[in-house]
């Protein structure tokens, strides 16, 4: 008997495998937060290095070509779609679903095309057929082509396809995303050289919108047909805003963040300032940002939905949309990244002065931005 006893063997108990199981939910949740914050520290390394070399090949293009790439090429002059309101550069044919013979796209190549060779990506550059719209089946698979520095690691939605002009039956038209815009300018609703005064708005040439106005910029470093060199920024190269970091749609109809297509949201962005409702790093106004897709977007998703995603847009009728409204946006806690002409970046917190952050988003106003920005 007393041998039988020293040869048994005693088992966990239900309340102690209970205890063990439970000190070992408790170290997950204590490890979780901890594996999750290195992970997001890591993406958002690999996000501000994408930012950085893409700045590295805005130094090389200038250095080649004496400016900076205009923000989009389009053609021809003048935009009759526009009721005589609209400049070029706003409006999307595909996405309103108007093209034909009688109104072909007029967006060509934007920055990011222009700047793939200086980033490593001259072979994709060659893809492109630069004398056709970007829209065009010649550019098919290039601007459907998934490019990696071009994108954030830390927004889940680059990796889906926007389809263009979907919302009008448009077929067949994919477009990859990305999540870096160039600085268009913050500056206000309304046009210098046109028929109403224009106080700290944009600029054309042209004044004639329906038939000869063939350029539009603002206070940023590049416009519609339109590039501006280093000697056009006398508030500083390390002062002044050359990129932002954008979100990438959240559904297949959201034009916002698309590498290849150079519109306002897409890759673009504009009216980001004091002026407007846009201002500031993830601004939480529910209608911020203005496209053309908006209204068929809200449709699908509400409203309640894109303000919960930090998506909001102003949907206008279809037929009053416009490209003419988006502001720098992230899924990092707290702010977005930027890229200052100098190639350099910052991360620049959501609480950031909006003076400052208007400033600095100018390329030749000469304000005071401080040195804590």
């Amino acid at each position: 008997m007393n041998e039988y006893r020293r040869s048994r063997r005693h088992g966990f108990t239900i309340v102690e495998l209970l205890v063990v199981i439970g000190i070992i939910g408790i170290l997950l949740a204590l490890t979780l937060p901890a594996v999750q914050h290195a992970r997001e520290s890591g993406r958002r390394l690999g996000c501000a290095n994408n930012l950085h070399q893409l700045g590295i090949g805005l130094q090389s293009y200038h250095a080649s070509v004496g400016t900076l790439p205009p923000a989009v090429i389009w053609w021809p002059k003048g935009e009759p779609l526009g009721f005589g309101v609209y400049p070029i550069g706003v409006l999307d044919r595909v996405q309103m679903g108007v093209m034909s013979n009688r109104q072909p796209d007029t967006i060509y190549a934007n920055w990011v095309i222009l700047l793939l060779p200086y980033v490593d990506q001259g072979a994709l550059q060659r893809q492109f057929n630069f004398q056709r719209p970007i829209s065009d089946a010649s550019n098919a698979a290039a601007r459907s082509t998934q490019l990696p520095s071009v994108k954030c690691p830390s927004d889940p939605y680059n990796d889906e396809l926007f389809e263009r002009g979907a919302a009008h039956g448009v077929t067949n038209n994919f477009y990859a995303r990305g999540n870096y815009a160039i600085n268009v300018g913050p500056d206000g609703n309304c046009l210098n050289g046109g028929a109403l005064p224009c106080v700290q708005g944009f600029f054309i040439r042209g004044s004639n919108l329906l038939v000869d106005n063939d350029q539009v910029w603002g206070s940023g470093v590049a416009g519609v047909n339109k590039s501006f060199g280093f000697n056009s920024i006398p508030d500083g190269l390390a002062n002044t805003v050359a990129l932002d970091e954008i979100r990438a749609g959240i559904d297949p109809l959201d034009p916002r963040g698309v590498w290849a297509l150079g519109q306002v949201g897409s890759s673009m962005i504009a009216r980001h300032g004091l002026l407007d409702d846009a201002g500031g790093p993830n601004n939480t106004s529910p209608y911020s940002e203005e496209f053309i897709g908006c209204a068929a977007l809200t449709e699908k998703l509400g409203v309640a939905a894109l303000v919960a995603e930090g998506m909001g847009c102003y949907p206008r009728s279809p037929d009053r949309e416009g490209n003419i409204q988006a502001g720098a946006r992230s899924l990092h806690a707290g702010g977005v990244h930027v890229l200052l002409c100098d190639a350099s970046t910052q991360f620049v917190r959501n609480e950031v002065d909006a003076h400052v952050w208007h400033a600095i988003h100018t390329r030749d106003r000469r304000e005071q931005v401080g040195a804590a920005w």
